[in-house]
């Protein structure tokens, strides 16, 4: 069983949590979103609308919530969500909460700020860590996601590596994440490569979502100038083949190296849609061993 919800008292989730809910026979993983609040401010989130307020968890009461899940045997918690889990204080402490209480955890972060050592140590314990990166071209990367830089990013895995091997005889396990757009994709390669490097081991493309709550947002960026991206499925067709060449290339690169791969749903689909529409019968396809999820 998992137990998904935002847990939070300002945002409720869209089916409340009760106490018999955490007290099921078992629990495989809790996704407890920490925060809605981000310190980036993508080209493409709704987070960079300028009336965007989000909302922190009250973990005042988190003894508890830990014993609840460890009586449910709760085997992982997610402690991130839509926000940036690293921008609350003492969030490294919450994280030891279910640690010490044998519950894995895992985090999906940025990685922009340079962290603590007592950060390092808390992400050097867990079982898994995904980091939102889009690209290794740092100019692009601060172009599109403009308040992170790549040099912090490396800084921060390397250290985790250390801490890793040196106090817990372990090596992270590292998910590199992008999202899919017509501007990262000539990149790929370099992308998957520069993970391989940094001891990552699962690389997931991410779906970029047509969002009609914030179908302003491009309207706006654009009066600052900023870079905007498009889904890959937008591209005209010589674009567009050379796009799905790249990801070919990409995906085949990290699938040799043994790494896992994972396309989200509604990728392959929009682009073999938008392929059709210029008279292209033959389907793009992802490389067998993708995991790509059924339909």
């Amino acid at each position: 069983m998992e137990i998904f919800g935002n847990f939070s008292d300002q945002v409720p989730a869209e089916e409340p949590l009760s106490e018999d809910d955490l007290l099921t026979d078992h629990v495989d993983t809790v996704l407890l979103e920490s925060t809605t609040n981000c310190n980036l401010r993508c080209t493409y989130c709704k987070l960079s609308l300028p009336w965007y307020v989000g909302s922190d968890f009250n973990f005042s009461r988190i003894e508890k919530l830990v014993l609840e899940m460890v009586a449910a045997k709760t085997a992982a918690v997610q402690i991130s969500g839509h926000g940036e889990t690293t921008m609350i204080s003492n969030w490294e402490n919450f994280c030891k909460y279910f640690q010490d209480h044998g519950i894995a955890v895992c985090i999906t972060s940025n990685f922009a700020k340079v962290f603590s050592e007592a950060e390092i140590d808390a992400l050097a314990r867990m079982a898994w860590i995904t980091i939102s990166i889009d690209t290794v071209d740092r100019e692009l990367l601060k172009q599109v996601r403009r308040k992170v830089d790549l040099r912090t990013i490396v800084y921060n895995m390397q250290a985790i590596r250390l801490r890793a091997a040196a106090h817990y005889e372990r090596q992270p396990i590292f998910n590199w994440q992008c999202t899919l757009t017509d501007l990262v994709t000539p990149k790929l390669s370099e992308w998957v490569q520069m993970g391989l490097l940094s001891g990552v081991t699962k690389f997931t493309f991410g779906n970029l979502l047509d969002d009609k709550e914030y179908k302003e947002l491009p309207e706006l960026l654009a009066r600052e100038d900023a870079v905007i991206p498009l889904h890959v499925a937008r591209l005209e067709r010589e674009p567009l083949l050379a796009a799905c060449q790249s990801i070919t290339e990409a995906l085949s690169l990290a699938q040799k190296a043994k790494a896992i791969v994972y396309m989200q749903p509604g990728i392959v689909e929009r682009i073999n849609a938008r392929l059709v529409e210029f008279g292209i019968d033959t389907p793009f396809t992802v490389p067998n061993g993708s995991d790509q999820p059924s339909h």
